[in-house]
């Protein structure tokens, strides 16, 4: 098992532990929340939550910023395990590149935590965009990514088999 499958498997055991720290504070609408994109549906969306609820949403977003630093990792790890896996050079240069790409949708997550606490805080169409565009970045970069990884398994497996 080569270091970065190592580290990618300590990386999404590291994720899926967050996840479920998060989970009890995390209700099931908060990417509609981060996709709202208008103060209509936010508000919406937000005035279905008691202030209560409106509590742990704000705890499952603070909690989130680590959860940032767990997936990146693990997206990192996966794009240059299967990339390495693939054996082909100009997969293992893009796995590189990609790896460090994931790190951008991870500054996009950020962000789009901020505006979310703002948003609870203040409703406003400025943070609720920010929201918005930047989780639609951050999901189009993971997406990227994801699609890479999967990409890069296949051709490995079939390099194998050829082999």
């Amino acid at each position: 098992m080569s270091l970065h499958t190592k580290n990618f498997l300590f990386a999404l055991a590291a994720t899926v532990l967050w996840f479920f720290i998060m989970r009890p504070f995390t209700p099931p609408i908060i990417i509609a929340f981060e996709l709202a994109g208008n103060t209509a549906t936010a508000q919406s969306i937000i005035s279905n939550w008691s202030p209560e609820q409106i509590n742990n949403v704000k705890t499952s977003i603070y909690l989130d910023f680590g959860f940032i630093l767990a997936y990146c990792s693990a997206f990192m790890f996966a794009c240059r395990a299967a990339s390495n896996f693939s054996g082909v050079q100009f997969f293992i240069k893009t796995g590189l590149q990609l790896s460090w790409i994931v790190w951008l949708a991870g500054l996009c997550d950020a962000i789009e935590n901020i505006a979310m606490l703002r948003t609870l805080s203040e409703l406003s169409q400025t943070s609720v965009s920010i929201a918005f565009y930047f989780a639609t970045i951050k999901f189009g970069i993971l997406l990227i990514a994801l699609i890479f990884v999967l990409i890069s398994l296949v051709i490995g497996v079939f390099t194998k088999i050829r082999s």
